[in-house]
């Protein structure tokens, strides 16, 4: 069975939102958004900070019971104007969750839009079934109980949706949160904290001239003209003469970012995908794919009261060159230290690896399945690998293309061997999830399969591989494993 979009629409049973629909039309918007008439401010409204989600109860074992209501909503994102979203708690991004390492909660998603859903936790290390398998519905009107153990060292996660054929199209919509994991040794190291310490998601959309959003479902990647930052367009945030820690997160469906700061300013790198670095690491600019995080600090404390620094992207131009702007309002006394050293990493020793898999991305050959993983497009009942539980794998990700690709691997945290043969850049010498795959090149990975273990009969306790380039996913470039004992 080939995967196929139309053959997923077809089979829903409930007509998607008008939103997901308006493919075919051309508006855009104007002056930072590229033409058209309406205007999209430019650093006049303020940063969005989502709420932190409370707990609702706990569970007969005494876990935490969040609940997160995914709507339709109608909402003020351009300003004096509607649009039509999919959110959790019915906004975009939705509630933050916050836990710490080793602490079990269950989220409830209770799905009360008319479209299908499956809700994946991005980075997160969890039992087998609860990853948001694409084909693991959660029907309108209906619930589903994830169960995490956060049995991970803290890093900056987000969920998002993962519906089969449809990821791009919902998380596009606004299916997209952060998931903040922390724990008692991270919050000792006098990090920036509390008002100092900040999680951001990037994204790029495109709007008509009624506020509406336009998604047209490109298979070579949905970009936008139109910045938001955490739901919000081009906006400014006031921070005093201090330092700031930002999560930072491209929660863009294509777009990748080349971010630096107009003032000169150097960013101090402390962590990535999988959590804090093993030292910090000095940049000029932050290079960021689709679903990677970089925790970064920016510190204010040489600026003056009344500078503005924007934050720019290289990557861009028109409405996609600025992403927001820092305002410094405030002189603040700064008691937040950066350690010389953050936080020791296991080295995975490529001589334990017990095999070797080879993963070809490539172009299909048509029939609605443009992209492919070692020859084969997505089949959800086909299961490319077996790895064994407790063991370790080397996987080498190879890019037969000329565009990148970043290649996402569920359930455990990877190190990089090498890119193109060359040892990693130290930002990118952490625990990961998400590796830039560049054109024509190859990067290996190193990884040990623990703890849980999945049902080879059954397809849901798989967990994915994919492009995270949310169109080639949605296209078939994605495959599947099953942790076995």
């Amino acid at each position: 069975m080939t995967t196929s979009r139309r053959r997923f629409l077809k089979t829903v049973g409930a007509a998607a939102p008008a939103l997901l629909l308006a493919r075919t039309g051309l508006a855009r918007m104007g002056s930072a958004g590229g033409g058209g008439s309406t205007t999209v401010p430019l650093f006049e409204l303020p940063l969005n900070i989502p709420p932190v989600a409370q707990p609702v109860g706990t569970d007969v074992a005494g876990r935490p019971i969040y609940e997160i209501r995914q709507r339709n909503a109608s909402v003020e994102i351009l300003p004096g104007l509607q649009t039509d979203i999919l959110g959790y708690d019915g906004m975009t991004p939705g509630p933050t969750i916050t836990v710490d390492s080793n602490q079990e909660v269950i989220v409830r998603q209770i799905n009360e839009t008319n479209v299908r859903t499956t809700t994946h936790l991005h980075g997160g290390h969890m039992p087998a079934g609860n990853d948001g398998h694409p084909v693991d519905n959660v029907d309108p009107g209906t619930s589903k109980d994830y169960y995490y153990t956060n049995k991970q060292v803290p890093a900056t996660l987000w969920y998002h949706d993962h519906t089969m054929d449809v990821t791009g199209d919902q998380v596009y919509a606004g299916l997209a949160g952060f998931y903040l994991i922390s724990d008692d040794y991270e919050r000792s190291l006098g990090l920036p904290s509390g008002d100092h310490e900040v999680a951001i998601v990037i994204q790029d959309r495109t709007f008509a001239a009624d506020g509406s959003l336009i998604y047209r479902d490109n298979i070579m990647g949905e970009l936008g003209d139109t910045i938001l930052v955490n739901g919000t367009p081009y906006p400014y945030f006031e921070v005093g003469t201090a330092r700031y820690r930002f999560r930072i997160l491209n929660g863009s469906n294509a777009r990748r970012y080349n971010l630096r700061l107009s003032n000169g300013a150097s960013f101090v790198q402390i962590g990535s995908d999988g959590g804090l670095l093993e030292a910090p690491v000095t940049r000029t600019s932050l290079d960021i794919a689709p679903a990677e995080r970089l925790d970064v600090i920016i510190d204010f404390g040489q600026a003056s009261v009344g500078d503005q620094i924007i934050l720019e992207n290289t990557a861009g131009s028109g409405g996609t060159a600025q992403i927001m702007r820092f305002d410094v309002v405030r002189v603040e006394d700064d008691p937040s230290v950066i350690p010389s050293f953050l936080r020791q990493i296991e080295r995975l020793d490529p001589a334990a690896a017990v095999q070797t898999r080879r993963w070809v991305f490539s172009m299909g050959g048509g029939g609605g399945t443009p992209w492919v993983i070692n020859g084969q497009p997505y089949d959800e009942n086909r299961v490319d690998a077996f790895p064994r539980v407790g063991t370790t794998e080397i996987w080498e990700l190879v890019n037969r293309t000329g565009m990148m690709h970043p290649v996402h691997i569920h359930d455990i945290m990877w190190q990089v061997l090498d890119v193109n043969g060359r040892p990693p850049a130290p930002e990118d010498a952490g625990w990961k999830d998400t590796f830039k795959v560049p054109p024509g090149g190859t990067v290996r990975v190193i990884g040990r399969f623990d703890d849980y273990v999945g049902d080879p009969n059954e397809i849901t306790t798989a967990y994915m591989m994919h492009c995270h380039i949310l169109e080639h996913e949605d296209h078939a470039m994605m495959t599947q494993f099953i942790v076995v004992e």
